[in-house]
């Protein structure tokens, strides 16, 4: 029973990751196959950004996002170590949107923190197994960009 109720807890204070930040559908967009941030994010996309665990507030303020939208090690630690996400910055506003860790993750092999991407590239995905603590093994879908 402690051991479900562990594994609940876990699953609500993830689900925090996306407290911060704003859904613009790249979550959904992942996990549904092959896709461009500017397609998803909508017209005038003229930057995007890939955000990797460990964001530092004044990085992401520096590329002109709100550091208010970056969890912290003081204000959402576990969201802090584990979420990762797309920052997009179209007609005048930037935003950025960040993934439940056990669904989809944008830091995959070869890609840096705070990388521009280019919004009208295709972004791929592939799906590889995670393990977390307890053993549990989920299916998460890891980011490419091309």
């Amino acid at each position: 029973m402690r051991r479900k109720l562990a594994a609940a807890v876990s699953v609500f204070a993830l689900a925090g990751c996306g407290a911060h930040g704003t859904e613009m559908g790249l979550q959904d967009a992942a996990l549904a196959g092959d896709f461009t941030v500017a397609d998803v994010a909508g017209p005038g996309v003229t930057a995007a950004y890939v955000f990797c665990p460990y964001t530092i507030k004044a990085e992401a303020q520096r590329l002109g996002f709100d550091p208010g939208d970056v969890p912290g090690i003081d204000d959402n630690s576990q969201a802090w170590e584990a979420a990762s996400g797309i920052g997009v910055i179209a007609g005048g506003r930037a935003e950025i949107e960040w993934f439940d860790p056990r669904k989809v993750d944008a830091c995959g092999p070869g890609v840096e923190p705070y990388q521009e991407i280019d919004p009208a590239a295709t972004v791929r995905g592939n799906v590889e197994p995670r393990e977390y603590a307890g053993g549990e093994t989920v299916e998460v879908t890891v980011l490419r960009f091309e």
